[in-house]
């Protein structure tokens, strides 16, 4: 954020992605017949991400496409619907676009309430000119200054870090098991380096993730200060999620391409879930990851790949704790199921988000991209993946690798 993609807008970082899939050539760029993109933070000036994306890159005008938006499982989102599109409609023969972006460098302030009113009134031809100026002399100065886009949850008053420091708070997490996660997901995404190099897109100069800390000790994480509850707080910036400006794309192919399109990995199921925001904000991932289990009858051992977003190290593990505790599963999540112990050692085994960073828009084709990616490279056959966001919702999906 704020360094080399700082020039690119949103619309300019979908297009340049796009037109690089494309150049890829796996498949002739008139099989792309819809776009299904996302971004979370809302510019002003772009009405539909995903047909301005369109309309930027080399596609022809005629693809059809629209937004999404689910927080930070937006591109999680888009896959889904795409596969749900294809499950309708098998005998289509089409290949869908979808993925994300972000981009927090172009955020842009706001303006207060006050100065808002104050400039509707000066618009308003039927206002007078005294009422006009009893509004400029109404209005404090400090009013008119831009403020920053709040980060607050709009229905608790409370930022997801400090829902996040409720949460480990009740779950008893140690500073030192966030710091060893946070740790593991920095050496986890330096030793996959090699393996994710096909999947990034030099832009402007940038040719692999720069936000990867192979330097980096938990002596190093532990002198961090603490940044939500300064007194007794155990979340910083070290064993969180940094934002970033980023983009990810994803191609769903449909049943009738794929003996001409090979897929890499098929879609089994996915899941969207919303929990009590105030009880646990970022408790989701646990209960859409346990349903699908339950209800595909599958075992943490069945995997060969599990990754959670890791939005915070501390809500990782609040929800592995939960998804182990037998309690906790039925009275919370409504799940009796038991798919045995999830051990966080086997999570996230080439980094998560406080590794790569997190483009909201882009985290969830990121964290798909890199479980196929995973699945072919290691033979695995399954993955799991859950994914918190915003407002007390959260996603989940199973991938399998293609055997076509």
């Amino acid at each position: 954020m704020g360094k080399e993609f700082s020039r690119l807008n949103p619309v300019v970082l979908s297009a340049r992605l796009i037109d690089a899939v494309i150049e890829k050539g796996e498949f002739p760029p008139e099989a792309i017949q819809r776009v299904i993109w996302g971004m979370v933070m809302p510019d002003p000036n772009i009405y539909s991400i995903a047909r301005e994306a369109v309309l930027a890159s080399g596609l022809d005008n005629r693809v059809e496409a629209y937004s999404v938006s689910r927080a930070c499982a937006t591109s999680l989102q888009s896959a889904a619907n795409a596969a749900s599109f294809y499950h309708s409609f098998p005998d289509e023969k089409s290949v869908t676009l979808v993925g994300g972006v972000e981009s927090f460098s172009s955020g842009r302030p706001i303006v207060t309430d006050e100065a808002s009113e104050f400039f509707k009134m000066m618009g308003n031809p039927r206002a007078s000119l005294s009422r006009k100026l009893e509004a400029f002399f109404k209005t404090p100065i400090k009013k008119f200054f831009p403020v920053a886009p709040s980060a607050k949850e709009y229905s608790t008053g409370l930022t997801m870090g400090e829902h996040c420091e409720m949460m480990v708070k009740e779950f008893k997490v140690s500073r030192e098991r966030q710091d060893v996660l946070a740790l593991a997901s920095h050496r986890n995404a330096s030793r996959a380096r090699e393996f994710l190099k096909e999947q990034i897109i030099a832009v402007e100069g940038v040719q692999k993730d720069t936000l990867i800390r192979e330097e980096t000790s938990l002596e190093a994480l532990a002198s961090l200060p603490p940044v939500f509850d300064k007194k007794n707080g155990t979340i910083t910036a070290g064993n969180s999620s940094p934002y970033t400006d980023g983009s990810a794309a994803l191609s769903v192919v449909s049943p009738a391409l794929e003996k001409e399109i090979r897929p890499d990995a098929h879609l089994l199921d996915y899941e969207f879930v919303a929990v009590e925001p105030m009880k646990g904000l970022l408790m989701g991932p646990g209960k859409a990851m346990l349903r699908l289990l339950s209800r595909n009858r599958l075992k943490w051992p069945d995997f060969a790949y599990i990754e959670s977003h890791e939005a915070f190290a501390g809500e990782v593990l609040c929800n592995v704790d939960a998804m182990n505790d037998p309690g906790y599963r039925r009275t919370v999540y409504g799940v009796d199921y038991d798919p045995g112990k999830l051990d966080e050692k086997v999570l996230n085994p080439w980094g998560s988000s406080i590794a790569y960073g997190h483009p909201f828009g882009a985290t969830g084709t990121r964290m798909l991209n890199q479980a196929i990616t995973f699945l072919q490279k290691e033979k695995g056959e399954l993955a799991i993946l859950g994914i918190c966001t915003a407002g007390g919702l959260a996603g989940g999906c199973i991938l399998r690798r293609a055997h076509i």
